[in-house]
């Protein structure tokens, strides 16, 4: 995934859903640039369009801008009472 594909997707889990004139208008970029980079999204299943002409994100594209990174073993702590 590019870092342009990452903004938009980003862009979207923050204002729940969008169109790409709200995309393109908080990226500084085409309207026709931002249909291109969301065809794509679409196609490789980490966004989903509505019918309204907005986007919103899939369970695929949260698992990608957020992964779950860890190192080494993992300390779990008890509260103590």
């Amino acid at each position: 995934m590019t870092g342009i594909e990452n903004q938009v997707l980003r862009i979207i889990k923050e204002l729940k859903e969008a169109g790409k004139d709200t995309i393109a208008r908080k990226m500084g970029v085409s309207e026709e640039y931002i249909a291109e980079i969301c065809q794509n999204l679409i196609s490789d299943g980490y966004l989903k369009a509505r019918g309204d002409g907005k986007y919103g994100i899939t369970e695929k594209s949260i698992k990608e801008i957020n992964p779950v990174k860890t190192r080494g073993p993992i300390a779990i702590l008890k509260g103590g009472n």
